[in-house]
């Protein structure tokens, strides 16, 4: 694209270090690409996003994608290569083709094009690459049943194939865990404070910042096993409440010191508000005035794709009629969740969805647009479902009750901890509010 019809547009940047590629496509280089690539076309940087070298859920994509919905225009997203979007053809294929279902600009900094990325990772596919993934959908047949794939987590062992809690790492995780909490230690602190009393990892080496931090960070300790795509919640003992964990990550969140990776903003029922017109998720949204900055909740398909004929609500107003409903005990019970077998089902059926898709293009039956048109939905699915979140562990009544009695009491971090406990979903009308207790 010339520079003249960039300047100024927004790009958003997504990073994800890939050591064991040949060469190694590191941070550094990824950063110089496509801030190259971000000075020569004239873009603005609106984001950067960032997914670890094994990213569990892959939480940094997830978090472009909901930035896709709230930037106005049609925004760009950078990066480096195709390769940053998975090693598998399928799932580096899903990505792409989720990006172009939400509406974005794909630019890389490698000089390839979207559709000639795809083109060589589905066509260049390793030969063993089917053998590969039926002997994964094995694994994740075990990983369904709740069987432990490799290593234990600190504070479990392996007995039959199921995590069992082990006593003594159990106490240490719910150890850190409350000195995070309750007495507001770094994990610098924490690390020094579990060695000075002699304490040490599962390897007998000294605790670091990493391994606190590694603790810290694991959705394990909520009692759901995540492995190969397949989420299992209640699958073991939780060591810890499903808030502590969320509060745990908000606290974290908040005290990175990036700033260009920082997150954008914090909307309190992010990924719990939908549309209840369309179905779709409503996004967190800020908007500057001359009074200040206000934020909304908007449907990520009006706002994305004007599929949908719901506009917008004011934060503020739609968090307080929560509230309010909470108060009232106008809450409804919410559907059953689907089972794990179920959600995986459905994930194997888009993954072959969008597979056909492909082979009917390489074989020269569909145009690219035609791919993008029948598969973007399907990818965008599919990497959405990847990134689900686990079901609470606090019972729901409990948390409403505290949750109302607080409300203006609560920080940001308590006040959605015990959101995420105590309400399953909140579908949005124009004139109407409905609630539904998580179960």
């Amino acid at each position: 694209m010339p520079a003249n019809l960039a300047e100024g547009r927004p790009a958003l940047v997504y990073l994800h270090p890939l050591p064991a590629a040949d060469p190694p496509l590191g941070l550094a280089i990824q950063r110089a690409a496509t801030s190259a690539l971000v000075a020569a076309e004239g873009y603005t940087v609106a984001g950067t996003f960032r997914d670890g070298p094994e990213p569990e859920g892959w939480p940094g994509f997830a978090a472009l994608l909901d930035a896709l919905a709230t930037t106005p225009g049609r925004p760009t997203v950078v990066l480096a290569s195709a390769e940053v979007l998975g090693e598998r053809a399928l799932e580096r294929a899903q990505r792409l083709l989720a990006l172009a279902a939400s509406g974005a600009l794909v630019r890389l900094a490698d000089a390839s094009t979207p559709e000639g990325a795809l083109r060589v990772a589905w066509q260049g596919r390793a030969p063993d690459e089917r053998r590969r993934e039926r002997a994964r959908e094995a694994m994740r047949k075990r990983a369904l049943r709740g069987q432990v794939l490799g290593r234990a987590p600190y504070g479990y062992a392996i007995e039959g194939r199921h995590l069992v809690v082990d006593p003594a790492e159990a106490g240490v995780v719910r150890r850190i865990v409350s000195l995070y909490l309750d007495g507001h230690e770094g994990v610098r602190r924490i690390a020094r404070l579990l060695n000075e009393d002699g304490i040490r990892t599962r390897l007998r080496k000294p605790w670091s910042a990493g391994s606190v931090r590694a603790v810290l960070r694991n959705p394990a300790y909520t009692g759901t096993y995540r492995r190969l795509g397949v989420v299992v919640t209640g699958a073991h003992p939780a060591l810890l409440r499903r808030g502590q964990f969320e509060e745990v990550q908000a606290r974290m969140a908040r005290r990175r010191t990036a700033p260009a990776e920082q997150e954008r903003h914090a909307y309190l029922l992010a990924g719990l508000a939908r549309c209840g017109y369309c179905g779709g998720r409503l996004l967190g949204a800020r908007r500057s005035t001359a009074s200040g900055a206000r934020t909304y909740y908007r449907c990520a398909s009006a706002t994305n794709q004007g599929r949908c004929a719901y506009h917008s609500r004011r934060a503020e107003e739609l968090e307080a009629a929560v509230r309010d409903a909470l108060a009232a005990g106008r809450v409804a019970e919410a559907p059953r969740p689907v089972s794990a077998r179920t959600a995986q089902a459905r994930r194997v059926a888009l993954d072959r969805q969008v597979a056909r898709t492909l082979e009917r293009w390489a074989g020269g039956e569909l145009t690219y647009r035609d791919v993008v048109r029948q598969a973007g939905e399907p990818s965008l699915e599919a990497v959405r479902r990847a990134s689900d979140r686990p079901a609470a562990h606090l019972d729901s009544a409990q948390a409403g009750t505290r949750l109302v009695a607080e409300w203006d009491g609560l920080d940001f971090a308590s006040k959605r901890a015990l959101l995420v406990d105590a309400v399953a979903e909140v579908v949005v009308r124009e004139r109407t509010v409905r609630v539904l207790r998580r179960r």
